[in-house]
């Protein structure tokens, strides 16, 4: 997800902080919070907070944006940013690493993926919920590294054994499900995977499974693998992950498991 910026010329910063000090303690915000957030010592605060000095109106309405969020209770980080044109840039931007440009595949990917959420959401997957949160990850068709796996950003939000939500979709965060997929993904033929609770009567799911050793490497080599499960280890838990050709026929096929289980 891009994230938002707000770019100013380097010796305006300063105005920038005092200006957003002085809200924020108009807002009734303690000096020692306004401390914390701008990074700055608290005498410092101080004397921004009681300065009369004018500041130009587009860094004041800049510091209004930024401490409308700090109220909203949002983080703020302070950073440098360096840039080589010849003139200055000012003003608000998206920023995005470069593997998270939508491109056709990218959105194709994220669009998969959001498919794949309306089909889960709200269904009963009681029994197949792990301890670890449910994630989703699918892989861009040549991926070499986790940055052209996306998933779900710190998993999918599950209440009373439902599927509900989740925070955004990125490339490149969740390590495990995409290292797994990268590793496995030639050897079985697949380019998403979710992972859920571990499945004892797999047999019943009517599926064509495998086992994975301790170290996530195939015991065995089938044509067609739907199930790759794991034993689990020392302070590793039991799981089962579920693959397919996206992350809307990995959903079909929770589906059909869970039909099959009950």
């Amino acid at each position: 997800m891009p994230i938002e910026v707000f770019l100013i010329g380097r010796e305006k910063t300063i105005y920038l902080k005092k200006s957003i000090a002085r809200i924020l303690y108009s807002k009734k915000i303690e000096q020692s919070k306004i401390s914390e957030i701008l990074n700055l010592s608290q005498p410092m605060v101080s004397n921004y907070c009681s300065s009369n000095e004018k500041i130009s109106d587009n860094i004041m309405k800049i510091a209004q944006e930024i401490a409308e969020k700090v109220i909203d209770k949002q983080s703020v980080n302070f950073q440098t940013c360096v840039t080589f044109l010849d003139k200055n840039v000012e003003g608000n931007f998206l920023i995005a690493d470069k593997n998270e440009i939508l491109t056709d595949e990218n959105s194709k990917i994220t669009d998969n993926l959001k498919q794949a959420f309306y089909k889960l959401k709200e269904i009963d997957i009681s029994g197949l919920i792990p301890e670890v949160k449910i994630n989703i990850a699918m892989s861009k068709k040549n991926a070499k590294k986790s940055d052209d796996v996306a998933s779900f950003l710190n998993g999918l939000i599950i209440i009373e054994d439902k599927i509900t939500g989740y925070n955004s979709i990125r490339f490149g965060k969740s390590k495990h499900l995409s290292s797994l997929l990268l590793n496995l993904k030639n050897k079985i033929n697949a380019n998403a995977i979710m992972n859920i609770a571990y499945i004892k009567d797999v047999e019943k799911t009517n599926t064509n499974y495998v086992y994975l050793a301790k170290d996530y490497k195939l015991k065995d080599r089938l044509n067609k693998v739907d199930i790759l499960l794991h034993k689990g280890d020392f302070g590793i838990e039991p799981c089962a992950y579920i693959v397919g050709e996206n992350a809307v026929d990995v959903v079909n096929k929770l589906i059909k498991i869970k039909d099959k289980l009950n």
